[in-house]
């Protein structure tokens, strides 16, 4: 699994206040399409926060049906690690370290939002999902963090994930 280490602020281990751990799904259909997530005003694939207590592979699959409604098995290791610093985390004035594992789900099983279970934040900000061709990702990644309807900290790291998707082997 690659690792990749993003540190803008300069921070050191001792300047964090807390970690968050997270995993993403980049969910593939036989079209090869890639299903995103919308909401808070920035696309990024499903996924979320690690429950005390729960794996990698059981944080994703309670996420993905979460989010999604699609029930997956996860019968593969993430294929990348991105562990980034931030100073003042969502302006909350903490600094926060943020490890996210990313893995490629494999299903054409479809959207089911009868199954979702949004929490209150999505809820508020009006979650969707949308599928796009993998091959037109990049573009559409580069358009919205230029045009500001994608966070421009997570489309760099949506492209670092798609750069390492492809050398594993999907296009």
């Amino acid at each position: 699994m690659r690792e990749i280490f993003i540190n803008d602020d300069n921070l050191q281990e001792n300047d964090i206040d807390y970690t968050v751990v997270r995993v993403k799904g980049l969910i593939i259909n036989s079209k090869n399409e890639i299903l995103l997530a919308q909401n808070n005003n920035t696309y990024q694939f499903p996924g979320g926060h690690l429950d005390e207590g729960e794996s990698l592979d059981e944080c994703l699959q309670r996420e993905i049906k979460e989010e999604t409604g699609i029930d997956v098995s996860i019968n593969t290791e993430p294929f990348l690690r991105i562990v980034s610093f931030c100073k003042n985390y969502f302006s909350m004035g903490k600094n926060v370290k943020s490890i996210i594992y990313y893995y490629k789900v494999f299903t054409d099983s479809r959207p089911n939002l009868a199954e979702t279970n949004y929490d209150s934040l999505e809820i508020q900000t009006d979650f969707n999902l949308l599928y796009l061709k993998f091959a037109d990702l990049e573009k559409f990644l580069n358009e919205t963090s230029s045009n500001g309807t994608t966070n421009k900290n997570i489309a760099r790291e949506m492209l670092y994930a798609l750069e390492e998707c492809r050398k594993v082997g999907v296009e």
